[in-house]
């Protein structure tokens, strides 16, 4: 019976102490939980307490290779939020969320194309980046700090460390339409030049799709990445252009010397200067609609001889298109309704020397669910025209022509005539 009691007397202070213990988790985990409640509902009222809106600079990579971009939000309710991003006018409203992970997530979570776009895959986002992970940006972001004055983020995906600042009165609308505006003159050009000291020019590396300079007689130097601001250019952090510290450039309104105007550091010791775009380079640089009547003498005949073979094999063309997918020149068909888009690689090649000729040559490697019967069934008569031959561009002498005219410098029966316009039913339109 001592026994009995003094193993009770011994275990005791051990149950005591795991009383007290488990006592004790509860009163932390209770903790821990009332503090992500807490700081979820503060991230909430925050951001609706700014009626205004809020702004953030947003470079969507954490290394800056896609450039930045400027994005505007006003948070309405508990589930809806009104957003707008400078490289598509107006605003939208969709749905949003703060949700308590390992900290206090925000949300993105109902689709909306002035955030989203920026987290598409290459395919969907019209090209930039890679097919699968586009420009790698978030739409779901870690809760920093949330007070008025400031809100850091830090997105999910990339890490990378965003403040969203607030707006005043009406600047939501008035401040996210002059950023549009200004995007929308900054993309009216696809070439810019450098000028430095003694009227020194060289054409700048630029896709028109990203927002990065880089200099091409200046490989060492780092590549720019910029947002379009009202006004000029802002850049990522401070860079060294041809030996010049800059990290902001101004527009200057067009001059007889400059007919497009031109960006300048407050020095004026540098020029970036948007110049029109070659129609060589406009043509390689979009997808084209062909058609049967935009063909001149030559193509009909080959078109004439394709058609028959189309019909026997069964191949309907809904579309037709020559020019850029992704990095590549191809040709494309839409077929079978849609079930079959794809078609094959052409090389489309700037005559040097020239800003309206272009070469144009089959490569053949497939594009899509094509397949080699589509191509044998009656579409290689239809892209015969094209194949091996070096073409003089016209247009009606617009910066950039929504239709374009192709002339073989060798056979003038062979005319196409181009439009960026769809063109259904190509065989008989």
């Amino acid at each position: 019976m001592k026994l009995k009691y003094l193993m009770i007397l011994i275990l005791l202070p051990f149950f005591l102490i795991t009383s007290c213990k488990r006592d004790e988790d509860r009163i932390f985990d209770a903790n821990a939980t009332v503090r992500m409640t807490e700081a979820v509902e503060q991230a909430y009222t925050v951001l609706q307490a700014n009626k205004a809106g809020w702004v953030m600079k947003f470079y969507p990579s954490n290394n800056q290779e896609f450039g930045g971009y400027t994005i505007f939000t006003k948070f309405i309710s508990n589930e809806e939020v009104s957003i707008a991003s400078d490289p598509f006018s107006g605003f939208k409203t969709s749905t949003y969320s703060v949700v308590p992970e390992s900290g206090p997530v925000l949300s993105f979570n109902g689709y909306n194309k002035n955030i989203h776009w920026f987290s598409e895959p290459g395919k969907d986002n019209g090209g930039i980046g890679a097919d699968d992970s586009g420009m790698r940006g978030d739409f779901e972001f870690i809760v920093l700090k949330a007070t008025a004055d400031s809100v850091v983020l830090k997105g999910k995906k990339s890490g990378s460390h965003l403040v969203m600042l607030p707006l005043k009165g009406t600047e939501f609308e008035s401040m996210s339409a002059s950023y549009q505006e200004a995007t929308s003159k900054f993309n009216e050009f696809e070439v810019y030049q450098l000028e430095t000291a003694g009227n020194k020019t060289v054409e700048l590396d630029f896709d028109p799709k990203m927002r990065v300079f880089s200099n091409p007689n200046d490989p060492s130097a780092k590549d720019i990445s910029f947002r379009v601001v009202p006004g000029g250019l802002e850049f990522y952090e401070p860079y060294t252009i041809a030996g010049k510290t800059v990290a902001r450039v101004d527009f200057i309104a067009p001059t007889t010397t400059y007919p497009s105007g031109y960006y300048t550091d407050k020095d004026n010791s540098l020029k970036i200067i948007p110049v029109p775009t070659p129609l060589n380079r406009w043509f390689r640089n979009n997808l084209w609609s062909v058609s049967y009547k935009n063909m001149g003498a030559l193509g009909k005949l080959y078109w004439n001889a394709g058609r028959p073979m189309l019909k026997e094999r069964g191949i309907v063309v809904n579309n037709f298109y020559i020019g850029k997918n992704g990095s590549d020149g191809v040709i494309i068909w839409v077929l079978q309704g849609g079930s079959v888009v794809g078609g094959l690689t052409h090389i489309i090649q700037l005559k040097t020397g020239t800003e309206d000729q272009v070469y144009i040559e089959l490569e053949g490697y497939g594009v899509g669910n094509f397949v080699l019967a589509h191509w044998q069934g009656g579409l290689n008569y239809l892209s015969a025209p094209f194949d091996g031959n070096t073409f003089k561009i016209t247009s009606d002498g617009t910066p950039k022509p929504s239709v374009i005219t192709l002339t073989d410098v060798a056979d003038s029966r062979n005319v196409i005539k181009l439009t960026l316009e769809d063109i259904d039913d190509p065989l008989n339109n």
